[in-house]
């Protein structure tokens, strides 16, 4: 079994690009020639190094929270967790991983998906500084293609998947 890994913003088309499993940033419904099962809801927090924090009391405010260096990346959802309308400043990513090394290594406050940062929140690299979260509308599913044919190898990789990436506390 070949197993590849190929992390894009783009919509993979399991035909022409011979792709087997996608996980997609979406909201139901899926076209109904795909099975779908949804992985976790995106539920993000704005956390930084305790490096960056110092001896600041948490939880930060608002205000506080916009007085740091702000990490933004690719779909930016600053403005919506702030409830501002204006143009924020920080450092600007086009990955999220990106963003998310970032804040470890103390340049800034990364507004992160919960399921992306346990390893990192539970470490103590990142810690949340504000208490407040963003739920958005669209959720991470996992993707495939429907099929009658038996594909046992593509049906291990996503039972693997369902057993390891679906996150139990979000709904």
């Amino acid at each position: 079994m070949e197993l590849r890994t190929i992390a894009t913003e783009t919509i993979a088309d399991f035909d022409r690009d011979e792709v087997d499993i996608a996980i997609r940033f979406t909201k139901p419904p899926l076209p109904t020639h795909l099975e779908s099962a949804k992985l976790f809801t995106q539920v993000s927090l704005p956390v930084a190094s305790p490096t960056l924090i110092g001896n600041q009391s948490l939880p930060l405010s608002l205000a506080q929270l916009q007085a740091l260096p702000l990490l933004h990346e690719a779909h930016n959802h600053w403005s919506d967790f702030l409830g501002v309308t204006h143009a924020l400043s920080g450092i600007v990513f086009n990955q999220m991983t990106l963003a998310l090394d970032a804040a470890v290594a103390g340049q800034g406050v990364a507004l992160a998906p919960k399921a992306f940062i346990k390893k990192e929140l539970q470490t103590g690299l990142l810690i949340p500084v504000n208490d407040k979260t963003l739920t958005l509308e669209s959720s991470y599913y996992l993707v495939r293609k429907r099929t009658a044919l038996p594909r046992p190898s593509v049906d291990a990789v996503w039972q693997w998947c369902l057993d390891h990436l679906v996150d139990k506390e979000t709904p």
